[in-house]
């Protein structure tokens, strides 16, 4: 059974056809400026576990020096809305990886070798930005923690890594 924004659950669709997404237009129109306000996924902006950065380096919305593998210096995405710093992150582990691929936009086009390399990514991509220089690309996914590696200019972390993040989104 699939929920739609507003909470209702949605009967799946006997007939033909895509199956019901909203429940109704009001609904729709919910779920619209939601992305609009904070494009960011959910799965991502309900975990407790985002920083403030300073040129990439962790720190609380207080200014202090935040880890990535202390849970104690980690805040809710809201309270990361302002603060020190200037901009916020999130901690990798608990079933959320980053892909980072440096230097592969070309404005707003993916160079072909790393175009390749996002449509192999084996997990369930979650959110895909640009990275702060701006010809970057973060692709967040569902993942096991596991060892991070730096292979040919793409780099795979899930966990005790933070990411500096850009809300910048990119469509694939």
């Amino acid at each position: 059974m699939t929920v739609c924004e507003c909470g209702t659950e949605l009967v799946p669709s006997t007939g033909k056809g895509r199956p019901p997404t909203f429940c109704s237009n009001a609904c729709k129109q919910r779920a619209y400026r939601a992305r609009k306000s904070n494009p960011i996924p959910a799965l991502m902006t309900e975990r407790h576990s985002w920083a403030r950065h300073i040129t990439k380096r962790p720190v609380t919305p207080g200014g202090s020096p935040a880890s990535s593998t202390d849970a104690s210096t980690w805040s809710s995405f809201t309270d990361v809305q302002s603060g020190a710093g200037n901009g916020f992150g999130i901690m990798l582990g608990s079933g959320l990886g980053c892909y980072d691929f440096d230097h592969c936009l070309d404005g707003d086009t993916l160079s072909p070798r790393i175009e390749r390399a996002v449509s192999a990514i084996p997990e369930r991509v979650v959110w895909v930005e640009r990275s702060l220089g701006g010809d970057g690309l973060h692709v967040f996914v569902e993942a096991p923690e596991q060892k991070g590696y730096r292979r040919n200019g793409i780099e795979f972390y899930s966990r005790e890594r933070f990411i500096a993040v850009t809300a910048d989104r990119f469509n694939l």
